[in-house]
Parts: structure tokens; C-alpha cells; sequence
């Protein structure tokens, strides 16, 4: 590996880990801040975060194609300064209207971040060390998550906002670290009549949609990210409060709910690392083939685990699968992207890549809401088994997938045979 690309890779780790834990300085006490001092109505809440997944649907596209036609480097940045500002608004001013502006805000700044900051490092150190880049930048942010509940936690007890504000401030360091020290010599920059011309943008867009519907493996990617955002969604939505609702918690130490969902995020931190270096070690990302057999393994499990939380009324075999289910889903994430960046050229990976967040997103809403309504209906056990169901498809088109490959290696050995 050159000197710049050790460099960047460098750089990619330290700002994949410095996101996770500014993130998980915010994620750790946000909801909780959110129903003690802006609103405790159900309604509201549940529109605070709807207005961050619509905001991420409108814009993921625009900004893909503003990192394929101007800077990856530049939207990265943006995107942590808009973070900073969107989390600053909503830490120090508790008035729903501006949190709800806020949202806006952020979700911009994710939209600039997403599919830009994988193509920034594809550019610069090539697609057949990507792979391991991603897997390497999920465990390094992994640890950064799990340093940053405690400290959230704390800060929390002396005020909620507390921890938010620092995130905010810590987003936006970030952002002059990156303006001060992130390379960008992998990517191609547009001539200046190029930049100035709106047409460029509009053809970038182009681009990637036609590369997409020439693909049948990319159409078969952004299925499954809508898929799985649609299941991880519902589940998400549901999982703390068939807990508190279905399962009765162990005597133990006599922890509130609070330190058990704690616990909870500390065990699925750690399996979640583990579960990268494995991939990392064991399994052979830059073949698809490779990357298929190990999506095809994690999907399936994922979905046991969620149709068995769903069903039980132990609390030990429900933490158990629960915490299984998400190390499953964060180990799988890092890996899909390699997929998608294999099966992309670099004029267009950044829109595509905002594209796959952007049918995740829709996933998301549809399955926010379509579970939710299950879940009142019938029950929260119903619910919650159908967001693993929604994932049998895609573990069977795995499977398939699959057996294609074994098919065209045994007709391959046929024929050197005959030859």
C-alpha cells in the first residue's frame, strides 16, 4: 500500500471511529431528553424522527451526485459541519418546532456523509482493499461506541442535553480536522465549465440510474436494502417494548430497565466486533461469490433471531437473540457495501451508494408503519415475527444466488476437463 493510501486509510479509521462515538454520545440519552423537555406526545415524537428519514429520502440522491461531480472530500466535511449545527439546535433549544428543524438539518448532513465517505476511501485505496477497510473501519467504530455510553450516561445525570451539545461541538472539530488533514488524490475532478453547469449534475444522476437498471445485481441490492430497512425498522420500533410489556426482568442486582438496555448495547458492541474480525479473517470479500455465501448466513440467522424474540417469554433467551440479531445486522452492513462498490464504477458510486441508502430509508418508512399497525392490530408478538419473515425472501435469493455460483464452477471444471 503507498504512503497516501495509508494515509487515508488512517484518516478513514479515525473519522469511522470519532462518528461512532459522537453518534453514540447523541443516540444514548436523545430519546430520553426528547420526552422530558421538548414533547411527551406520542404523535410528535414518532414525527421528529419521520421528518429525519423523509429528509434523508429527498436529499440522498442530490447529494450523491454533488460528491460525484464536485468533491467527495467537501460533502464529507459539509456533512459533519451540518451535523454539529442540527445537533447543537436541538441540544440547546427545547421548542419543538426547532427540533423538528433540526431533524432537517441533520439529516442533510447524513445525506452528504452517506455513499460520499465510502467513495472517498474506494477512490484512494483502490476497491480490492475496500472491503477490508469497511470491515476494519466497523470494528475501530464499534469500540468508539462502546467508550461513549458510559460517558453519555454520565453526562446525562448531570443534564440530559449535556451530552448532546458536546456531540454537536464534536461534529464540528471533526469537520475542521478533516478540512485540515483528509487526502483526496483518487478522484477524478470535473473541469470548471463542468462544475458550472447544472446539466453535469443531472447527467451524473443519469448515469447511475442507467448503470443500476443494466445491473441486475444492483437491482437486486437496493431490493434488499429496502428489505432490510423495512425489518430493522419495524423491529427497532418494537423490540424495547415487548420487553417492558411481555418479559419480566431478572431479580438481579435489581437494575432498572435502563442499565439492563445498557447492558444490552455493551454485549451487542462487543459481539458486533467479533463478529467483523471473523469476517475479516474467514471469509473471502473480494469475490462476490464469497460475499454472497456469508449475506446468505447472516440474513438467515438474523431472521431466526427475530421470529424467536418475538415468540418467547424468557428474558434470557430474548436478550440472547436479541443481541445476536444486531450483531448479525452490523456485520452484514459493512459487507453489502463492498458488494455495491464492486458493482459500481467510480463517476457514479457515490449517487449509487445514495441511492441504496435511499430505498433503505424507504424500507424504513413503509416498515415503520406497516409493522406498527401489526403490532396494534394483532400484537406485539406478530409484529415483531413478521419483521423476521420479511427477511425469508431475501435469504432464499441468497440461496439462489448461491447455487448459481456452484453450477457455474462446476460447468467451468466440466469443460477444462473436456479440453
Amino acid at each position: 500500500m503507498k504512503r497516501h493510501q495509508r494515509s487515508a486509510f488512517a484518516i478513514y479509521l479515525i473519522m469511522t471511529g470519532a462518528d461512532w462515538l459522537i453518534s453514540s454520545l447523541f443516540t444514548t440519552v436523545v430519546y430520553v431528553y426528547l420526552a422530558k423537555y421538548v414533547t411527551d406526545d406520542p404523535f410528535q415524537l414518532v414525527l421528529i424522527s419521520t421528518v429525519f428519514t423523509i429528509t434523508v429520502f429527498l436529499f440522498e440522491i442530490p447529494t450523491g451526485v454533488v460528491a460525484d461531480v464536485y468533491s467527495r472530500r467537501l460533502s464529507v466535511i459539509i456533512g459533519f459541519t451540518l451535523l454539529g449545527i442540527g445537533a447543537l439546535v436541538e441540544g440547546v433549544f427545547q421548542i419543538f418546532e426547532l427540533v423538528l428543524l433540526s431533524q432537517v438539518v441533520l439529516g442533510v448532513g447524513f445525506t452528504f456523509i452517506s455513499g460520499a465517505r465510502d467513495a472517498w476511501i474506494t477512490d484512494e485505496i483502490g476497491e480490492e482493499r475496500v472491503g477490508q477497510a469497511y470491515l476494519r473501519g466497523s470494528q475501530v467504530g464499534q469500540i468508539g461506541f462502546l467508550v461513549a455510553i458510559p460517558i453519555s450516561t454520565a453526562l446525562g445525570t448531570i443534564a440530559l442535553n449535556l451530552p448532546i451539545v458536546l456531540a454537536g461541538t464534536l461534529f464540528l472539530l471533526l469537520a475542521v480536522f478533516l478540512v485540515m488533514v483528509m487526502p483526496e488524490e483518487g478522484f477524478q475532478h470535473r473541469s470548471e465549465e463542468e462544475h458550472k453547469s447544472w446539466r453535469t449534475m443531472f447527467r451524473t444522476l443519469s448515469e447511475g440510474v442507467r448503470l443500476v437498471r443494466g445491473r441486475t445485481v444492483l437491482i437486486a441490492i437496493l431490493l434488499i436494502s429496502a428489505v432490510y430497512g423495512l425489518s430493522s425498522s419495524g423491529f427497532d420500533n418494537l423490540w424495547t417494548v415487548n420487553i417492558l410489556e411481555n418479559l419480566t426482568f431478572p431479580s438481579i442486582g435489581n437494575f432498572e430497565p435502563v442499565v439492563w438496555f445498557g447492558l444490552f448495547n455493551i454485549v451487542v458492541t462487543i459481539l458486533g466486533l467479533a463478529g467483523t474480525e471473523i469476517s475479516r479473517r474467514k471469509v473471502d470479500i473480494s469475490s462476490q461469490a464469497g460475499i454472497v455465501r456469508i449475506l446468505m448466513f447472516l440474513t438467515s440467522a438474523t431472521a431466526i433471531c427475530m421470529v424467536i424474540f418475538g415468540l418467547t417469554r424468557d428474558f434470557w433467551l430474548a436478550a440472547t437473540v436479541y443481541c445476536l440479531s444486531i450483531t448479525f445486522r452490523r456485520t452484514s452492513d459493512p459487507i453489502l457495501r463492498t458488494w455495491i462498490t464492486q458493482n459500481t464504477e467510480t463517476n457514479v458510486r457515490a449517487t449509487v451508494l445514495s441511492m441504496d441508502s435511499q430505498v433503505n430509508s424507504v424500507g424504513q418508512v413503509i416498515g415503520g408503519s406497516a409493522i406498527g399497525a401489526i403490532g396494534s392490530v394483532i400484537s406485539l408478538p406478530a409484529a415483531l415475527v413478521t419483521t423476521g419473515l420479511a427477511r425469508v425472501p431475501v435469504a432464499m435469493l441468497f440461496a439462489r444466488l448461491v447455487l448459481q455460483d456452484k453450477r457455474k464452477r462446476e460447468e467451468t471444471l466440466e469443460r477444462r476437463i473436456e479440453i
